[in-house]
């Protein structure tokens, strides 16, 4: 859009103007749905203090996420005085010039802060399984993410710059390329662990709460989908498109999808904390098992001395195994109930059930 030096000395209309509706649903949404990303965040900090004892790359990537998130959301706040969130019709010429000044660290900020987070989603899967095939297609996963978010970027600030003349449908291509993007490598990052969990030898139950936190991130694939119509709806060839408003609507969509990809991201990894701290949710079983499947046996009345393996016997203990295509059989005999328990020895203790999002 073309404007005359006429035009631009107009002074803008907005200044002093109340919030509409939608800029106060916009600093509602991000208000509840940033505070909830900043508890789960600190849940994760208070498991690495009070149990693992270690700050790890998971959680550093999702802080970064985290500051990012309030960047965009500033960015935002920021393109409100210049009409973000508002009818087109309310704007003057001004208003579109300054709105396009403000919006280049706005895009930049969202392309990478989603980014980000499956990153660290990316990092916490790497630790479930050490299969060399499986890592790999995380690996490949995360290089994706990385590859499409950096061309993505450097197309936006480069010759989609929307303070040069003429960018606009270059920028609508952008969005709608990140938006088709976003949703499949969240299904990616969803899909990827289920046939590796599928195959842990353990109760149905600790199999469906490990599944749970890993398949949280299906509320962020919700978010993306429901967000694409409103990508497509950025049509500026389109005369009756109310563009800043539509960019608002957008806009408070891109806010609950970028806060709650931190709350899965923390909440993949919450399950020591969720197991101490919340007994109710009858996991108790999983602690015992994670004990034997580090060997540790502790000593208790009334149980005798079994074998493990090959055949040896443990001293003091009071598990003996069978070894079964690489998994150790656990059998713990108690007034002549037997409970059994598989657990995958193979490449560690990132192969057992208790190191699974440890």
């Amino acid at each position: 859009m073309e404007f005359t030096p006429e035009m631009l000395a107009m002074p803008s209309q907005l200044p002093g103007k109340p919030y509409n509706d939608l800029q106060i649903g916009t600093f509602i949404g991000f208000g509840v749905t940033y505070f909830v990303a900043t508890l789960f965040l600190g849940f994760r900090y208070l498991q690495a203090a009070k149990i693992t004892k270690n700050i790890e790359l998971d959680l550093v990537v999702l802080t970064i996420s985290w500051v990012l998130a309030l960047v965009y959301f500033i960015t935002m706040y920021q393109l409100m005085a210049f009409g973000w969130a508002r009818h087109t019709s309310e704007l003057m010429p001004i208003d579109f010039v300054n709105f396009n000044k403000g919006l280049l660290p706005n895009t930049l900020t969202y392309l990478i802060t989603p980014a980000v987070t499956k990153m660290a989603m990316c990092a916490v899967l790497y630790r479930i399984s050490p299969s060399r095939a499986y890592r790999i297609i995380v690996i490949g996963i995360a290089l994706a993410i990385f590859a499409y978010t950096l061309t993505l970027t450097s197309i936006t600030g480069g010759p989609c710059n929307p303070l040069k003349t003429g960018t606009t449908k270059c920028l609508e291509n952008v969005a709608l390329s990140q938006a088709v993007l976003n949703i499949a490598s969240d299904l990616a990052v969803i899909t990827v662990p289920i046939p590796t969990i599928h195959k842990i030898q353990t109760s149905l139950k600790q199999k469906c709460f490990v599944g749970a936190l890993l398949c949280l991130g299906s509320g962020v694939v919700v978010c993306s989908i429901v967000r694409l119509p409103q990508v497509l709806a950025l049509d500026t060839s389109d005369p009756t498109v109310d563009i800043t408003y539509q960019e608002g609507v957008l806009g408070v969509w891109s806010i609950i999808e970028v806060n709650l990809g931190i709350v899965c991201g923390c909440g993949m990894r919450l399950k020591q904390l969720i197991q101490r701290y919340w007994p109710r949710l009858g996991m108790g079983s999983w602690g015992s098992s994670a004990k034997r499947s580090q060997g540790g046996t502790h000593g208790t009345s009334g149980m005798r001395t079994g074998e493990f393996g090959n055949g040896s016997r443990t001293a003091g203990g009071h598990v003996h195994g069978t070894k079964q295509d690489g998994k150790y059989q656990l059998h713990s005999i108690q007034k002549g109930n037997k409970d059994e328990t598989f657990v995958n020895v193979e490449g560690g203790d990132e192969g057992s059930t208790d190191s699974i999002l440890r």
